[in-house]
């Protein structure tokens, strides 16, 4: 059985998010066809493979050093014991001539000033992303928005774009839902880019009549401690760090799911899976998030305070759109399979593994 070495930043059981998700669950269904190692940065090393290879994770708010010390680990890390190496990470650089996939997810941080200052080191990085990109036997992306983005950066090696998945199994509905307020959900890795403190500044917005009628939940893995600590305010709902279980459940208990955010994202995972639910969805209007969204989602300018308010009092006063929402989002998420996303990776595996 062939070997192929995975190596991510971070690993979804241990450190929640869009990329790792994408990883975790084309693993689960590698390892039915090829012998699958996991190289990662943890914090909690007992929830990871026994034959993983991992390294403690670095916390400092320091690019360059942050970039060297996952560069060092995971780069000499991955080289070993292997017939193939799958990264998800720039800072994994191809060391060997053996067969080197790269999936980017998103790399608008490294072209919009409205995203990110782009200083030096931005820059900087942003260079290393293009030579490593063409260095790759195959470079894949999660969506066509994030192609155009890396070839206006100047990557010149051939884009791969395989989108991300939902597993149906584990996101429905909830039957007979009756919640005794209208339950509006923000879920997604809880730290500044995503917009948390922009939705309970909205929230407190809302008009008194619709806003008693309402009930603010926050949801996700905590990523910035102290962003999370500045959030604390009494009468919102957190629920942080969720197993899988509770993590869906929390979803289909929702009557709207909320993504207000200001980072460049590449896809938008969590807009599949609370459609998948049934639940209705307002997500920033970005090119990846519409490609995740399609005409269901209801989408609102990035950072519009007005707007986003509207949309949420429009769903909340009309069930019967809300109704309608949740038909076609349920018809929308067939589209995209976890299974038939594995199978395109399988088939760039064998491939390269000939």
């Amino acid at each position: 059985m062939k070997k192929i070495n995975f190596v991510s930043r971070n690993y979804f059981l241990d450190s929640p998010g869009g990329a790792e998700k994408v990883f975790y669950e084309i693993i689960k269904r590698a390892k039915k066809d090829f012998d699958c190692r996991i190289i990662s940065s943890y914090s909690d090393n007992s929830v990871f493979p026994k034959n993983s290879s991992i390294f403690k994770r670095l916390k400092t708010k320091n690019k360059i050093l942050n970039y060297f010390y996952y560069m060092k680990n995971m780069s000499l890390k991955s080289v070993f014991n292997c017939d193939l190496i799958h990264a998800t990470n720039i800072e994994c650089l191809r060391l060997t001539k053996k067969p080197f996939i790269l999936t980017i997810h998103h790399v608008g941080h490294f072209i919009y000033e409205s995203v990110r200052h782009q200083n030096w080191i931005n820059k900087l990085m942003a260079k290393l992303v293009v030579w490593q990109a063409n260095k790759a036997s195959i470079l894949t992306t999660i969506s066509n928005n994030t192609k155009k983005d890396l070839v206006k950066m100047g990557v010149t090696a051939k884009i791969v774009v395989i989108p991300g998945g939902i597993n149906l199994n584990e996101f429905k509905p909830i039957k007979n839902k009756k919640n005794k307020k209208f339950i509006i959900s923000n879920i997604s890795r809880i730290s500044p880019e995503k917009g948390q403190d922009f939705t309970i500044k909205c929230f407190d917005k809302l008009p008194d009549k619709i806003k008693d009628k309402c009930e603010l939940r926050i949801i996700g893995h905590i990523s910035d401690k102290n962003y999370y600590d500045s959030l604390k305010k009494s009468g919102i709902k957190y629920f942080t760090n969720l197993s899988n279980s509770e993590y869906s459940k929390k979803i289909a208990e929702s009557d709207l799911v909320v993504f207000p955010t200001f980072m460049s994202e590449g896809f938008g995972l969590i807009i599949l899976e609370s459609m998948a639910c049934g639940v209705p969805v307002i997500a920033s209007d970005q090119p990846a998030i519409r490609e995740a969204g399609g005409n269901v989602c209801q989408y609102f300018e990035q950072g519009n305070e007005t707007e986003f308010i509207e949309k949420i009092v429009k769903l909340h006063k009309n069930k019967a759109f809300c109704k309608k929402l949740s038909i076609n989002g349920i018809k929308w998420v067939k589209n995209f399979s976890w299974d038939a996303v594995y199978e395109k990776y399988k088939k760039l595996y064998l491939k390269l593994l000939k």
